[in-house]
């Protein structure tokens, strides 16, 4: 069910007072003598929040949301306190797999094994036929099958992967968002996944783009709300949609808020479109968005500059931010630095088993996991950080841009930059 969007702090501030300025109006004074003498208190046309279905949420808007005493630029750095629950959905459209993040009691999850995801999944079958039997390069996906979702109705977010990407790529922030309350839904693109860039053609015999993969989810999950026979049912809200994306996805959500209404705030990591390599002549490519919008980029980034996406954000309408990330690279906002790790990294793996990697394809298999480069995991909690309060604020949970505010004080060593229009 759509609904207006919550009015931000500044909105609220913006609107008309009845009276001057210092003076209240006679009517307003009156009522409030008349509220005293009754022995009654004056209310705001806002509720007040309530206790949530579950423990440390609270009820803001119909939504059940984890309540943050004092909001800081470290509030959301660390797990939520919902559980993670993980599914597997599949697109209508092309039958495409969506997984789903989504939030859980911790008493569902506990002492339960957590899933995980192996890249060798997505290798086309000429190339799994050079891996060995058994062989497998699996990294946590940092939710739990089989739990049920937890009471309450949440926020939805679609994530898009990046060019060579896939569903599950960025599962360090994904997953995380389901703790703090949001459900989160990432389809693969067929258009433009590992499989489909290796060579390997995909189950679709006609490819969606990848904004029509986001706009398709979206349908899924609202489709998942309405009906009584899914496990969602009653616990999706999609008149509230962040659409976040990584490099290529980064340009997709981009352009999905730029044609779809129903999209609420996007935020794009190391990817953009007006003023950047997404930008297109004609299209939804073409313009800029109206919604709040958050761009994050490294330093050390070779594969998008981070110059393209300063230029990206200087495009973009207010209110809007822009978050550099002191000497990172590309893949700081993915989980693939650190999957296979152990054993050199992908590209050594692949070595290893004589896998052929195009060479356009090594650095987006390898931009910004070997020093000097920033290590992805020191710039995750700022990531977390910036991704969660920037969809809360904007959803109107917490009016006050704290969350958002002072982050280069807090993260020296990370944050390079930390632009906000209007005001931080």
């Amino acid at each position: 069910m759509t609904r207006e969007r919550p009015r931000t702090a500044a909105e609220t501030m913006a609107t008309p007072m009845t009276g001057r300025p210092g003076r209240v109006a006679p009517v307003l004074a009156l009522a409030l003598a008349a509220a005293v003498l009754a022995g009654c208190s004056t209310s705001s046309s806002s509720p007040s929040p309530r206790a949530g279905p579950v423990p440390g949420t609270e009820i803001v808007n119909g939504d059940t949301v984890p309540t943050v005493a004092h909001l800081g630029s470290d509030s959301f750095t660390g797990p939520g306190p919902l559980g993670v629950g993980e599914t597997t959905l599949t697109l209508p459209t092309d039958g495409a797999p969506v997984e789903v993040w989504y939030p859980a009691t911790k008493a569902s999850v506990a002492g339960k094994p957590e899933a995980t995801y192996d890249i060798v999944d997505w290798l086309p079958e000429a190339l799994k036929k050079l891996i060995p039997a058994g062989f497998s390069v699996s990294y946590p996906s940092g939710g739990v099958r089989g739990v049920p979702v937890a009471p309450g109705r949440y926020p939805l977010v679609v994530f898009s992967h990046g060019y060579a990407g896939f569903r599950d790529q960025s599962t360090f922030l994904t997953a995380r968002l389901a703790s703090w309350g949001f459900v989160v839904a990432a389809p693969d693109h067929y258009s433009r996944d590992l499989t489909e860039v290796l060579g390997g053609p995909t189950a679709a015999t006609s490819k969606t783009t990848d904004v029509e993969d986001l706009k398709a989810t979206i349908t899924l999950m609202s489709d998942q709300d309405t009906s009584a026979s899914s496990p969602f049912h009653g616990h999706v809200d999609t008149g509230l949609v962040g659409a976040v994306g990584h490099s290529a996805g980064g340009a997709a959500v981009e352009a999905l808020a730029a044609t779809d209404p129903k999209v609420t705030t996007f935020i794009g990591l190391a990817g953009a479109t007006v003023g950047s390599f997404g930008q297109t002549k004609t299209g939804s490519g073409s313009v800029v968005p109206h919604q709040p919008g958050m761009l994050m980029s490294g330093t050390s980034d070779h594969v998008v500059s981070h110059l393209g996406m300063i230029a990206a954000y200087g495009r973009m309408l207010s209110p809007k931010r822009l978050i550099l990330l002191r000497g990172a690279g590309h893949l700081v906002f993915a989980d693939l630095c650190e999957v296979g790790s152990s054993h050199g990294g992908l590209l050594s793996i692949a070595a290893v088993l004589h896998v052929p990697i195009p060479a356009s394809l090594v650095p987006l298999a390898s931009d910004g996991c070997r020093a000097p480069d920033l290590p992805p995991p020191e710039a995750w909690p700022v990531i977390r950080q910036a991704v969660t309060a920037q969809l809360r604020h904007v959803f109107g949970f917490d009016t006050s841009t704290a969350g958002l505010a002072d982050l280069g004080t807090a993260y020296p060593r990370v944050v390079a930059a930390n632009r906000a229009s209007p005001g931080p």
